[in-house]
């Protein structure tokens, strides 16, 4: 396989994944290593509270390409991805959570989409998570849709590649919490003229840790979004409205 002429940052937003984020770390560099001769790993852990850091500290001593960005106060997801594009060096940037419920090898999918396009991002093929938090995410969806015009299938699919240029490109606010984020980055991205592509790739279910979001999961069916969630949902959505109406 010829290795890509490009350079690459990766990383994952990780609260509190220390059941998880040691094996998502060694088959990302398995799967970077062979298709790439510049790359980066970072873990971005803000707040985490269990042993998510010290397993990555480990971890860089045999892994000179990996890096750990660590915060002791939590600034939510968004505020994750902020230092995780802040902190990225390379041409193309692309993310995807801790939590081990992709598969990092349907990077190729988006990498196959990228000459095409600036930002490529995945949609869940079939979500493996509970039906309250599908049902959520549907609504979340047409929500933004009606309000913002994005057509996308799945907005905030922790799944994303994107040209360096798009996320410098972004006036940030940085008072955004949650994953309204991606939707403030495509409609800046798309207002100045950058392309969005889209491809399935497959979700998985959850392994190993806690949703930050939810409690009381139980079963296929019922997981309840924490109401500080979905209260912080919607002052975000009002504050991108206020940036882009």
């Amino acid at each position: 396989m010829s290795k890509s002429k490009s350079s690459i940052s990766v990383f994952f937003p990780a609260y509190n994944e220390a059941g998880s984020i040691g094996d998502l770390i060694a088959e990302t560099y398995r799967y970077l290593d062979q298709r790439f001769d510049d790359f980066e790993i970072l873990v971005v852990s803000e707040g985490s509270t269990d042993n998510t850091n010290e397993i990555v500290k480990l971890l860089e001593k045999h892994i000179p390409r990996l890096r750990l960005v660590s915060r002791p106060e939590n600034f939510g997801y968004a505020g994750a991805l902020r230092t995780g594009f802040k902190n990225s060096t390379k041409e193309l940037i692309f993310y995807t959570d801790g939590d081990g419920q992709f598969d990092i090898r349907e990077l190729d999918k988006l990498l196959s989409l990228l000459e095409e396009n600036d930002i490529v991002t995945g949609y869940k093929i079939k979500r493996h998570d509970p039906l309250m938090r599908i049902w959520t995410s549907w609504l979340y969806n047409k929500t933004m849709r009606l309000l913002f015009g994005l057509k996308l299938k799945d907005i905030n699919c922790a799944f994303k590649l994107y040209r360096r240029q798009v996320i410098d490109s972004v006036d940030f606010l940085t008072d955004l919490v949650h994953g309204v984020i991606n939707a403030e980055i495509y409609l800046s991205a798309l207002k100045k003229g950058y392309s969005i592509g889209e491809v399935g790739v497959h979700h998985y279910p959850r392994l190993k840790g806690d949703s930050g979001a939810e409690f009381g999961r139980h079963g296929k069916v019922v997981a309840w979004i924490k109401p500080k969630v979905v209260w912080g949902f919607l002052i975000d959505t009002l504050r991108l409205w206020k940036k882009f109406h």
